[in-house]
């Protein structure tokens, strides 16, 4: 009788054990199936973002090139919200001239040098987003500390289409004077700030970013999107990225303007003969800027862009084309820059 219940008590030990172990099994299968579930739905989510920045940063869906090793991810806390405001740089930026409490924005070093356990010296940005602010707040502190600059423009016509308009002297010369066709150069004094705009540059701008260190400078080399502008006597419009490099721009005619929209060609134009309406297009712009890393000021900036203009329905005096096109390129080149 007594072994009799023995091997019942261990025939129903032995299948508590068994079916402890199949739930144990089971749930280890089932939370392994839910680790696979959630992995999978990881990939997608990164494969989607990864998708989505190609959409919304390329050009045709090429995506945003960036090189130097720099994170889409924004720069620790310290980062800024983009650029300098009006008039002067953002917090962690210069303001009169000089560095603040902070000292240098994303990528320069903080008080004068690094955070506890990091290596002395500047801090080269480690994201797209921080090389923006380099960028924006270098360009802005010029003007905000009304540092004395040089700045020469180069301006090459490659193509000029005008049919009978072009065989008149005169507006030849005056194509040349409007699209500022040769070189010129501008000195902005030491306490004023002429010949440049605020720099506003974003993320979608850009078509490829990278930062590199020659000769103890950073060197920021940028491509930005293409662009265009439209004008008649209705409406304009400008979609142009170059406009927020930091180039002298505005509205009206004005020689000085670095890059002159559709507005200011037509605008200029009327103003001595007649156009129905101006089309331009920035094809390419590449950007170089020379930032000393020890006060994250600029040293040098060099923009190169390739543009080209459509008018329509083009008279002056008696001569009249129903289209005209040129297509040319320019360069800015600022330095000599005087604290």
């Amino acid at each position: 009788m007594i072994g009799e219940e023995i091997v019942m008590n261990k025939t129903l030990w032995t299948s508590i054990t068994a079916i402890i172990c199949v739930a144990i099994i089971s749930m280890a299968i089932s939370s392994g199936f839910e680790s696979i579930k959630t992995a999978k739905i990881e990939v997608a989510s990164a494969a989607a973002d990864e998708a989505m920045l190609n959409a919304e940063g390329g050009l045709g869906g090429g995506g945003l090139s960036v090189g130097g090793g720099l994170s889409m991810e924004d720069e620790p806390s310290d980062s800024t919200d983009g650029g300098a405001t009006d008039g002067g740089a953002t917090d962690g930026g210069a303001t009169d001239g000089g560095a603040t409490d902070g000292g240098a924005t994303d990528g320069g070093a903080t008080d004068g040098g690094a955070a506890d356990g990091e290596a002395s010296g500047p801090k080269k940005p480690t994201s797209v987003q921080g090389v923006l602010d380099l960028y924006n707040n270098s360009i802005n502190e010029v003007i905000s500390a009304k540092a004395g600059y040089t700045k020469k423009r180069t301006t090459t016509i490659n193509s000029l289409d005008g049919g009978a308009l072009l065989k008149i002297s005169i507006v030849v010369d005056m194509v040349n004077d409007f699209l500022g066709s040769g070189t010129t150069e501008y000195k902005n004094e030491k306490g004023k700030a002429e010949y440049l705009s605020k720099a506003s540059l974003t993320k979608n701008d850009l078509s490829a970013v990278d930062i590199q260190e020659a000769d103890g400078l950073w060197v920021i080399t940028m491509s930005l999107k293409p662009g265009q502008s439209q004008a008649s006597a209705s409406a304009s419009s400008d979609s142009t990225p170059i406009q927020r490099s930091g180039l002298y721009v505005g509205k009206g005619d004005k020689k000085a303007f670095d890059y002159k929209s559709s507005e200011n060609i037509y605008t200029a134009i009327n103003s001595a003969a007649k156009a129905e309406s101006a089309k331009e297009t920035v094809t390419t712009t590449s950007i170089t800027a020379k930032i000393d890393p020890a006060t994250n000021k600029l040293v040098e900036l060099t923009v190169k862009w390739d543009w080209n203009v459509q008018l329509t329905n083009v008279s002056y005096s008696i001569a009249n084309v129903k289209s005209a096109k040129g297509t040319a390129t320019s360069t800015v080149v600022l330095n000599n820059i005087q604290w």
